[in-house]
Parts: C-alpha cells; sequence; structure tokens
C-alpha cells in the first residue's frame, strides 16, 4: 500500500515518454516533492517549448479537505487508492485535476492532469533522481589543505546564508523543492577543481542562468594571496544531479575534476 513517502522526492521529467497531446511538451522539468505525513510541498522548474525558465510551487494537505489558494482557488488533496490526487476548484467549479501514480518500483512518476473541465489532458512522465551540491575550487592557487577546506565551506554555507530573510537572532531560509528534500536527506556533497578563474567564474555563471542555488566566494587575502582578495571556490546546488552535471559533469560545460 502506497503511503505519502513513497512519493517525495526529486523527478526529473521524460519529455520523449510523455503525452501533451496537441501541447508541445516542456523541454525540461524537474518536479520535487517534500514533507512529511501530514503536509507536503510541491515545487516545480521547468524550461517550456518556447525556452523560457519557469517555476511554481505549492502546499498540499491530503487529507481530502479544501483549503485556500492564492485568488478565490482552493486546493484539495488525498491519497486514494495508492495514488496521490489534487484538485484545484474556483466556487466549487473544478479547474484543474491532477492524479500522481507511482510505478511498482517506485522508480517512475506518472503525473496525469485535466484542465477546465475536461477540455486538455497531459500525462507527464518522470523518473526519479538523486540530489547534490557541488562545491568547485581553483586548483591553480595551490591553496593549502586547510584553506581549501574553509574556502569550501565557505562556499557551501553560503548559498543559504544568502537566502536568509531572518533578523539578527534568527535564521529564517526559504527553499526550494530539491533543497528541502537535500536537507532531509543525506545532503550529499560532492567536491571537484577547476585550473582557471575564468572556468569557476563560468560555473557560478551557468548555474545563475539556470536559477540553480549558488554561491561564489571571494576570499580577503589576509592569510594568502597577498592581501589581493581572491575568488577562490563557488558552490552549485543543492539541486538535482542532471542539473548540476550538465555544467560539471564529466560531458559538463565547465572541465572540472576531482581533487
Amino acid at each position: 500500500m502506497r503511503t505519502l513517502d513513497d512519493f517525495l522526492g526529486v523527478w526529473l521529467l521524460e519529455p520523449e515518454a510523455s503525452d501533451y497531446g496537441e501541447q508541445q511538451p516542456p523541454r525540461f522539468g524537474v518536479y520535487s516533492l517534500s514533507g512529511d505525513a501530514r503536509s507536503l510541498y510541491a515545487h516545480a522548474r521547468w524550461v517550456d517549448a518556447s525556452g523560457s525558465r519557469q517555476e511554481a510551487a505549492f502546499a498540499m494537505v491530503p487529507d481530502g479537505q479544501p483549503r485556500p489558494m492564492s485568488g478565490d482557488m482552493t486546493l484539495t488533496a488525498s491519497l486514494r487508492d495508492g495514488a496521490l490526487e489534487s484538485e484545484v476548484s474556483r466556487d466549487r467549479v473544478t479547474q484543474h485535476t491532477a492524479r500522481r501514480i507511482l510505478s511498482d518500483d517506485g522508480q517512475r512518476l506518472s503525473v496525469v492532469q485535466t484542465l477546465d473541465r475536461g477540455a486538455g489532458r497531459t500525462v507527464a512522465s518522470y523518473r526519479r533522481v538523486g540530489v547534490k551540491q557541488v562545491i568547485v575550487y581553483r586548483r591553480d592557487l595551490k591553496m593549502r589543505k586547510g584553506k581549501i577546506a574553509a574556502q569550501c565551506a565557505h562556499a557551501s554555507m553560503a548559498v543559504f546564508f544568502q537566502l536568509n530573510r531572518g533578523g539578527p537572532a534568527q535564521l529564517h531560509v526559504p527553499l526550494d523543492g530539491p533543497m528541502s528534500v537535500w536537507v532531509r536527506g543525506r545532503f550529499t556533497k560532492v567536491v571537484l577543481c577547476v585550473e582557471t578563474e575564468e572556468q569557476l567564474l563560468r560555473v557560478h555563471q551557468e548555474a545563475k542562468a539556470r536559477g540553480l542555488p549558488t554561491a561564489l566566494i571571494t576570499d580577503s587575502g589576509k592569510t594568502e594571496f597577498g592581501g589581493v582578495p581572491t575568488r577562490t571556490a563557488v558552490a552549485v546546488g543543492p539541486a538535482s544531479v542532471p542539473e548540476i552535471d550538465v555544467i560539471t559533469g564529466r560531458e559538463g560545460l565547465v572541465p572540472t575534476r576531482l581533487p
């Protein structure tokens, strides 16, 4: 019997296995579900057929009770017959339904959506993927091992701290879907290196262009680099493994290597 935990995780859209009818499928999409036994947080990031980057997020309480969304819309969610279902309504008239169905092995997710009382129907196919954070440092600087560790730690933490909306006495860090899944799991980190400052900057720029969490560290130069502020490291993610590997993977846009 399926439980909500079975649906939690990060899912990568497979456009070639999806059916969008007369619509053009997105070029790329990542869908995340995180939460606990009482509520779910859904987050989607995708590139539409025109190449425009889009993002959406909403909360679900799967108890079958309608709850207000933005404007005059309500959302009702439930776990029924092993599928996670949701319905968006306005004035008690259904506007959108979605049925999320897992494969037997739990590694595939089908999202069947119906819009405007049956006027449109799509079936999106997803596969489960991992989440990680990658930290990249400059090998050409020949930093001491302790310095490398410190710069990588700065980058990893800065991704979260730069999002802080709390006051001086507290942290309030809003998380997107993959970040939420990451902090509740094994929070996998991978450390890589590049050979030049240009490569380091490109990692950061490519991540920003894709809407991924990223932080670039500039060291003050007080203990190394002769007092000259120097860019030393960058962190990308937490994000889905495929999104990061496009930038720093073996076939990625920026040549990287293991230390």
